[in-house]
């Protein structure tokens, strides 16, 4: 989400003879500006409360002349404490910004709150003649009630659960958005096999991309709308050794693109 308040302080340097660069500037009939714009953006839109985002603020010289000693600041506004450095944001100093040139200021925000989270961006020249703030915003939701449901099929889709060494075969997972009122965040499948598989290849429906190489393998990311809509993911893999019980259990681990989990399910397979 992108929001922009920029207060622009212009200050002509015609008929203002108080500095030398002014009488200069009238005598030829020139005017210098002093422009600052200020312009804030998030990482992403919308997350599940207690994740991280990026907030970036950045400075442009939209002015005529160079600035000095620009003071650029991030800091959080509302239910969003900085969490990359001190709790009240972060700060730069840029020695000279010249006509077209800018400067960004990158922080992390942990959003504490559900509603919205705030930040707040500004950026200020030493001599005051060029300032302006700006504010960028993400939805924050609670965590999102997921359904999840873990089968291992034979290679050709038939039910069957027992295997052997060299043989591949999949997991199949179904995942859906379980009545919620709003579609998900992005949300990711995390695969972790036991030592005794090793995963091969992987897909899903839509757009949706499995990658991954021995023990782990993970989804590209996607959305579950609002209120039922489902998905498949389906795992590949193929068996390496007979485990000593003869079982091994795989978990599959429905997450935000930020970390915070939201679903998880197993699924236990005969290895012979």
């Amino acid at each position: 989400m992108r929001a922009r308040l920029a207060l622009f302080v212009v200050a002509l340097a015609c008929g203002l003879g108080a500095l030398p660069a002014r009488r200069a500037a009238a005598e030829d009939g020139s005017c210098q500006k002093w422009t600052l714009d200020i312009a804030c953006t998030t990482s992403t839109p919308r997350i599940v409360v207690g994740e991280e985002f990026t907030a970036t603020v950045t400075a442009t010289n939209l002015g005529s002349s160079e600035l000095a000693n620009v003071t650029l600041r991030l800091r959080g506004d509302q239910g969003a404490p900085c969490v990359s450095g001190p709790t009240a944001g972060v700060t730069v100093l840029v020695d000279k910004l010249g006509p077209g040139e800018k400067k960004e200021l990158s922080a992390r925000f942990r959003a504490e709150t559900i509603g919205m989270a705030r930040v707040l961006g500004s950026g200020r020249d030493s001599l005051g003649w060029a300032s302006g703030s700006c504010a960028c915003s993400v939805e924050v939701v609670g965590l999102m009630a997921i359904q999840t449901d873990m089968t291992d099929k034979a290679a050709d889709g038939a039910d069957r659960g027992i295997f052997k060494v060299g043989e591949e075969f999949l997991y199949v997972l179904r995942i859906a958005n379980d009545g919620g009122t709003s579609a998900t965040p992005d949300l990711e499948a995390v695969f972790n096999l036991p030592r005794e598989l090793e995963f091969v290849s992987g897909s899903g429906d839509g757009n949706i991309k499995v990658t991954g190489s021995g023990q782990n393998a993970k989804s590209t990311p996607f959305v579950l709308g609002s209120p039922d809509q489902k998905a498949q993911i389906t795992c590949r893999v193929r068996v390496l050794a007979v485990p000593a019980s003869q079982f091994v259990k795989v978990r599959a681990t429905i997450q935000t693109t930020g970390g915070v989990m939201l679903a998880s399910d197993t699924e236990s397979t005969t290895i012979r």
